[in-house]
């Protein structure tokens, strides 16, 4: 029986985590669309630096959102 609930909680992580990626991937291509629709139009950026590549905003941007679908009420 522990068998069964170890495996079915192993699966579970391994769902939830391919889930996460995929959600990260997702939140980063568009963050990073973003970023370099702001760079080209010439709209500030207004959190980082000048400095800050477009990949580092969209990084940025996806590990700070991307964590609060996850949350357990």
């Amino acid at each position: 029986m522990s068998e069964n609930v170890e495996a079915t909680s192993k699966r579970t992580v391994e769902r939830e985590s391919l889930q996460f990626k995929l959600l990260l991937a997702i939140a980063f291509l568009w963050f990073f669309t973003a970023a370099i629709a702001q760079r080209l139009l010439g709209f500030a950026n207004q959190r980082g630096t000048q400095a800050e590549s477009c990949f580092a905003s969209a990084r940025r941007s996806a590990y700070s959102v991307v964590p609060y679908a996850f949350m357990r009420i």
